[in-house]
């Protein structure tokens, strides 16, 4: 983001997108914890952020890894042992959708993994450096995004047999190479990772438009 703030602890109207985060995964009627992960440099100022909003149902912040693998390790050994579902999601994607993540919840809950995600709205080229080798049938394209979401013993197992240093995008690719099958369910536009400095103009933008809406 070049700001030299973690993307997590930026504001939209003046509350970091971790919060915004939070409260919308706990709008969900089927969402009973989150685990934070956080880096363990971060930890005490998460700490701090969650005391000043009085989240509840908060389980951590619990220190992350080098990698996004270790991170989510270290948060799935956190999740209480009665839970029969895990959704894994990015603290930088402040809006997601409580009824998207309910029907991706309900669905991993009859033993198939859920990736959150929209159908590719561009053409995509395959390359190698510079020259196409290949052009996909867009139609059996997606992009995925977060929540995903997994029955708890079987994304737990997929961690717990897997090498840190494994080079996987998502945690879908995890649960894909032990075989295990995986769907896609639509999410909305607003499923925005927050990574540049427009990405955080279009998410102010969006909430605006929605307390907008609300308003009216």
């Amino acid at each position: 983001m070049g700001s030299g703030i973690p993307k997590q602890f930026l504001e939209i109207d003046g509350v970091p997108i971790l919060i915004h985060t939070v409260r919308a995964l706990m709008r969900c009627p089927l969402v009973r914890h989150v685990i934070l992960v956080a880096p363990a440099s971060e930890l005490e100022r998460t700490r701090e952020i969650l005391a000043t909003y009085r989240i509840q149902g908060v389980i951590g912040p619990v220190a992350g890894g080098a990698t996004r693998l270790v991170s989510v390790r270290n948060g799935i050994r956190q999740v209480p042992e009665s839970a029969r579902v895990i959704a894994v999601h990015d603290a930088a994607r402040p809006f997601p959708d409580p009824a998207v993540l309910e029907a991706a919840i309900r669905r991993a809950d009859q033993g198939v993994g859920v990736v959150v995600g929209r159908p590719a709205a561009d053409t995509i080229k395959q390359v190698n450096g510079n020259a196409v080798t290949g052009t996909p049938e867009r139609a059996q394209l997606w992009q995925a995004f977060t929540p995903q979401v997994f029955p708890a013993k079987m994304i737990a197992d997929v961690y717990r047999n897997t090498a840190p240093d494994t080079a996987a995008t998502d945690d879908a690719q995890l649960v894909e190479w032990a075989g295990h099958p995986v769907e896609m369910i639509e999410g909305t536009t607003e499923s925005l990772k927050v990574t540049t400095p427009r990405d955080l103009i279009t998410a102010r933008a969006w909430l605006q438009a929605a307390g907008t809406a609300e308003g009216q």
